[in-house]
């Protein structure tokens, strides 16, 4: 696959997913809305991702992975694991646990008990987090030893725009959940596997 593949594939996604969630209703409870608009602002992430990789933004793109992550757990966390008050307390101030606490909460039940969202934040948090920082591995891909331009890889542009899908995805079957739509979810999951399955 190369890059222009991979952003192509994003678009298709984000049509694909835009159809299918596009005024979807959620039954209506503070906890319910709390999550349905955190899962879609990591949607939102998702299309930015992909139209800044087609305009060449790569800095800001990768700056985006790490707030789409989180928007997705975040989401999902206050659907399955937060108590009332963290709920009251999240509409009131914006107050979570760390992302760690939340990934554990969520690891617990039996959606989540794969260890997927921990194989995640171990393998790729440090580095979310230097893109959106400006750490070190976004510095170095400005530098060329002879210059101040940018120097993404394409396997870096691929992997970002994989990755951002499969998170869209993951917020796509939460989305359908809080909906109350099973069918809907599973016609996600499918969609998703079919996308790991073809991510290289």
């Amino acid at each position: 696959m190369t890059p222009t593949q991979a952003i192509a594939r994003g678009f298709s996604l984000i049509n694909w997913l835009a159809e299918h969630l596009n005024g979807l209703p959620v039954l209506a409870s503070p906890r319910n809305q709390l999550s349905a608009v955190c899962l879609s602002v990591a949607q939102d992430h998702h299309t930015a991702v992909i139209v800044l990789l087609e305009r060449e933004l790569y800095a800001s793109a990768f700056t985006l992975v790490r707030p789409l992550y989180e928007a997705y757990v975040k989401g999902v966390w206050l659907a399955n694991c937060a108590t009332e008050s963290q709920v009251q307390r999240f509409a009131r101030i914006g107050d979570a646990p760390p992302i760690s606490g939340q990934i554990a909460a969520l690891e617990k039940i039996e959606a989540f008990r794969e260890g997927n969202l921990t194989r995640i934040h171990v393998e790729s948090w440090a580095a979310m987090c230097s893109f959106t920082h400006t750490g070190i591995l976004q510095v170095e891909r400005w530098l060329t030893g002879k210059a101040i331009e940018q120097t993404f890889q394409p396997e870096d542009l691929i992997q970002a725009a994989n990755f951002t899908g499969a998170i869209a995805l993951m917020s796509g079957i939460g989305m359908a959940t809080l909906a109350a739509r099973s069918s809907l979810a599973e016609l996600i999951l499918e969609r998703a596997r079919e996308h790991s399955q073809n991510d290289s």
